[in-house]
This record gives structure tokens, C-alpha cells and sequence, in this order.
């Protein structure tokens, strides 16, 4: 059964109101506004009955309170006043308030409004459950494909297979012990999933080459963080999905590519991102020379802090350094 609350300083009214809805509705009443409050801490109400003139808090207040708490804000209320104005009536609706009505109160009248300010709440919640559901449904098919990208990409290279998942899971795990919230952790987990997405535009003769690049071949691997970025830039399903692929070669001292930028003109994502893929490079057999050893990483990681890398991101990695799959263990993530 519905519960409805109904707030009026006066309790001759508040009992015809209760005699009016208690044979179709679980009815409470309160005389005040501070009354009101403490029973909502306990009991949420399904639809709210509010006068308008009352002592110390009125009805205004009470409905300004009601929208800035989240436990209450999408409870519908209905205005129930002596105040015939139409200003005021209209004033009342702006605040947010689902309907209005005028004293005295007709039966038949309250409870045909009643009845629809809850059929439309029931309607409403019903709507945001199938676009919660909806919006779960993208997600899944939005991080299926980023997958399925990733994939492609590190199929160019029997070296580098699997590089863009680890340097995923290497970034979340930074995420993690810099104490990003769950829904920043998984976008920061698909941006860096894509962040070589631009070797697409390499030459294989280039991206496979076994011996040293020339200056020029350099040159041409560099534009994959441009072409990362502009392919992934127009991309709204992610948030900065362009800024891993565009920003993860520069560097924390300003002598990175493609801009040049310097410290926090960085994005802290692509920040991230750097140190999950040079430690990458660094752990696994690569064509041009096998994985390091675990403690020469750890070195050059903390060479390269404030240098090529952000000293914060550096430290957070190695908060948990031997959790790391190079240390012989695997950690979970919230991804």
C-alpha cells in the first residue's frame, strides 16, 4: 500500500484529509515540518501533502529542503493551501511540485490527483530502471568492442600481444591506489585499452622492424599518438577516449610528443598511462631485446620520475609493486 504524508499546522484538516485517503492509502500525518523530517529518516514517503502557511518552517521551505536532499527529491508533492492566487500557484509549480490544490478540498478531486501523481511516479521509476538497463546494455557493447579494437591492434605484433589489455590493467591498478571512484576506474580502463589504437596508420615495415629506426621511421611511429586522437576524438561514448591515444608519449618534463606539454598541462590519465606502458615495454620480450628484471624496472621507473614520468603516478604504482604478475602474483581489480 502507498504511503502518503501530510504536513498542515492545523489537525481538524489533517483528519479530514486522513478520513478522505485512509480506506486506499497508508496515511501519516505531522503538524510540522521539523516532524516531517525526522519521519522521513525512518519511513519514505511515496507522495507528499503540503500547506503552505505554517509556523517556523512553511510550506516553501520545507519544499526547498526536499529538493536538495537525494533520499527526497523525486518524491512527488502536492500543494494543499487556502491560497487561491494563481501567482502563487505557479510559483509552486516552478519549485517542483507535482500539483495544487485549492481549500476546501473535494473529495473525488484529492483523490484523482492522488491517484495520478502516483501512476505518473510509478511510470517514471519504471522508465528509469529500462534506461538503466539500457544504458548497462551499451556499456557492455561499447567495452566488447573497445576489446575487440585492442585486440586487432596487438595481432600486428606476436611481441606485443596482449600489450594494450596489460598496459589496462597496469593503468587501473594506479587508478586503484590513487583512489579513483569505480566509474573513473573502468573509463580509465577502456581509454588506455585503446591507447595504441593509432598503429593502425604505421607501416608494417616500421612497426615490425627488429633493428634500430632511422631518424625518419622515428618520425612516422610518433604520428600514431596523432592518429590515435583523431580517430578516437569524435568517439562520445567514452569521455576523453582520444586523450590516452593522443597523450600517453609525453612527457612529465616537456620533452615528450606530440605537443610537448609539461607536467600538469598533461592529462592524469595519459599521465597514468605513460608508466603502464613504459612498464610494459619494459616486462615483456620484445623483438629488438628480452624483459627486464623486475628490480632494473623498478630503477628506471624511479629515474625517470619527474622526468619522463609524474612522480605521484610513479609512486602510486609502486605502492603495490609486489602485487604485480612480474612479482609472481596477480592482483584483483574493481574493473
Amino acid at each position: 500500500m502507498y504511503r502518503i504524508l501530510a504536513i498542515d499546522d492545523t489537525s481538524f484538516f489533517l483528519r479530514v484529509l486522513e478520513d478522505m485517503l485512509s480506506e486506499y492509502y497508508e496515511v501519516f500525518t505531522t503538524v510540522s515540518g521539523e516532524i516531517a523530517f525526522r519521519y522521513m529518516e525512518q519511513i519514505r514517503p511515496d507522495l507528499i501533502l503540503l500547506d503552505l502557511a505554517m509556523p517556523k518552517i512553511d510550506g516553501w521551505q520545507i519544499m526547498k529542503q526536499l529538493k536538495t536532499r537525494p533520499d527526497c527529491s523525486d518524491i512527488p508533492v502536492i500543494f494543499i493551501t487556502s491560497q487561491t492566487d494563481k501567482a502563487i500557484e505557479a510559483e509552486c509549480l516552478k519549485m517542483g511540485a507535482y500539483d495544487f490544490i485549492s481549500k476546501p478540498v473535494v473529495k473525488e478531486v484529492l483523490l484523482c490527483r492522488v491517484r495520478r501523481a502516483l501512476d505518473t511516479k510509478d511510470s517514471n521509476r519504471q522508465l528509469k530502471r529500462k534506461l538503466e538497463q539500457k544504458t548497462k546494455e551499451l556499456e557492455t557493447i561499447s567495452l566488447a568492442s573497445v576489446n575487440a579494437i585492442a585486440a586487432l591492434i596487438d595481432a600486428r605484433d606476436n611481441y606485443t600481444k596482449g600489450h594494450s589489455e596489460r598496459v589496462a590493467r597496469y593503468s587501473v591498478l594506479i587508478g586503484e591506489n590513487m583512489n579513483w571512484c569505480n566509474e573513473e576506474i573502468r573509463r580509465l580502463y577502456e581509454i588506455a585499452l585503446l591507447h595504441d589504437v593509432g598503429k593502425v596508420g604505421v607501416p608494417d615495415e616500421i612497426l615490425l622492424k627488429t633493428t634500430e629506426l632511422t631518424a625518419e621511421e622515428k618520425e612516422i611511429m610518433k604520428t600514431h599518438t596523432v592518429i590515435g586522437g583523431d580517430i578516437l576524438k569524435d568517439i562520445s561514448t567514452v569521455r576523453d577516449l582520444e586523450l590516452g591515444a593522443r597523450y600517453h608519449h609525453e612527457r612529465f618534463d616537456g620533452k615528450g610528443y606530440p605537443e610537448g606539454l609539461m607536467g600538469a598541462q598533461i592529462p592524469l590519465l595519459a599521465r597514468i598511462i605513460c608508466v603502464a606502458d613504459s612498464f610494459d615495454a619494459m616486462s615483456s620480450n620484445r623483438c629488438y631485446r628480452p624483459k627486464l628484471d623486475p628490480e632494473v624496472i623498478k630503477k628506471e621507473l624511479l629515474r625517470g620520475s619527474g622526468k619522463q614520468f609524474d612522480p605521484e603516478v610513479v609512486w602510486a604504482f609502486l605502492k603495490t609493486w609486489e602485487d604485480l604478475p612480474v612479482m609472481g602474483e596477480k592482483k584483483q581489480s574493481r574493473v
